[in-house]
């Protein structure tokens, strides 16, 4: 009787932790912008590559350009 009552604690246990490894998530890492737009932001201007005004419009970087599909963060 008693063994079993330690395994139901074992157990229960177990699953606890489990539980709270799967709520804690890593945040995603931050967006990498284009080439293009890091020059152009450099200058004081917004990029003007069609692609690149589309993918701002979504709230992303553009992946054609060589950023990451990662939401934009805004300063």
């Amino acid at each position: 009787m008693k063994t079993s009552k330690q395994l139901f604690v074992i157990i229960a246990l177990l699953g606890a932790s489990f539980a709270f490894a799967a709520e804690t998530k890593p945040a995603a890492p931050a967006g990498k912008k284009g080439g293009c737009c890091v020059k152009a932001e450099a200058a004081g201007a917004a990029c003007a590559h069609p692609c690149c005004v589309e993918s701002a419009k979504a709230g992303k970087n553009c992946e054609k350009c060589g950023g990451t599909n990662v939401a934009a963060t805004k300063k």
